[in-house]
């Protein structure tokens, strides 16, 4: 285990993973990645879920994977760097390190949805996970 690296998921989460999702698996979890930023109220919003891992895959988890294929992608020390000082930052200020995380992934270049999602101004909408047969969302 490392300090930045995709959050490890149990057994049974980690065996639904897509083609896709299991190049997470080729780098070394860790404790904290833009996933744990974006989501550290996961609890919250599983809490009063009358099917909390229906609801954890189907919301929480394609999301998840993005940002964490993306940190695979864009890995670097000057990019743990930054995601270690941004975890203190959440720390303080959700809303400060969820900006600042944004400018990153606008800078990685990824989907404008999934920055959109990973502000977090909205509330999360289910989504398929990477690889999954997904959707084309057109997104402005």
């Amino acid at each position: 285990m490392s300090l930045v690296g995709p959050r490890p998921q149990v057994l049974t989460d980690a065996g639904l993973y897509t083609e896709a999702e299991k190049r997470m698996l080729t780098v070394r979890p860790g404790i904290t990645d833009p996933a744990s930023i974006v989501f550290s109220d996961e609890g919250d919003i599983l809490k009063g879920s009358t099917a909390p891992d229906l609801l954890y895959n189907q919301i929480i988890r394609p999301w998840k994977s993005r940002l964490a294929l993306a940190y695979v992608d864009h890995r670097s020390f000057w990019v743990d760097l930054w995601l270690i000082v941004l975890t203190v930052v959440a720390i303080l200020s959700k809303q400060a390190a969820l900006r600042a995380l944004g400018t990153l992934l606008r800078r990685w270049q990824l989907d404008p949805l999934v920055i959109h999602m990973a502000a977090r101004e909205e509330p999360l909408v289910p989504y398929p996970p990477p690889g999954a047969c997904e959707v084309v969302a057109q997104y402005p």
